[in-house]
């Protein structure tokens, strides 16, 4: 029965989707990403507190882009974490990469330390960074980069 409800809940949420991703994010128990760290940066609130830090990855070797996004406050309570991670498609403006992305790694849910880490193969691309986390009083604090990292 448990399968079951699975399989609707899966069911209903592809058929629900009307653009289509290319997903990819780590098993759960994955706390790491390959490559060089390029970018660290704070996921602030409206009033400047950092609630999470999105950790950036790069793979010379295998062309691929990794990010992890842990959470600052509350860490081990689970609250809701977002992470997007685009690699940008040819036609790309500054502001829209994730309208019109090659690749997109995305994670998210009900997490205590982190959400991710989610991969996009970007040799020669552009990346862009969308993060979310949730704190125990439900505000949350987003981060919206712009387009990044080219090369």
């Amino acid at each position: 029965m448990k399968f079951a409800k699975i399989g609707i809940a899966a069911a209903a949420l592809v058929g629900a989707s009307i653009v289509p991703l290319t997903v990819t994010a780590g098993p759960a128990n994955a706390a790491s990403c390959g490559g060089s760290l390029i970018d660290s940066i704070a996921v602030k609130n409206s009033s400047g507190t950092t609630y999470g830090t999105v950790k950036l990855y790069y793979s010379s070797s295998s062309g691929t882009n990794c990010a992890r996004l842990d959470r600052v406050v509350n860490p081990g309570t689970k609250k809701g974490m977002i992470l997007s991670l685009y690699a940008c498609g040819s036609g790309w403006s500054v502001s829209k990469c994730h309208q019109d992305f090659y690749a997109i790694g995305q994670d998210s849910g009900q997490f205590g330390e982190y959400a991710g880490p989610v991969t996009v193969y970007g040799k020669g691309r552009c990346v862009q960074v969308e993060a979310s986390v949730q704190a125990a009083n439900n505000a949350w604090a987003n981060y919206h980069s712009p387009v990044f990292h080219c090369g």
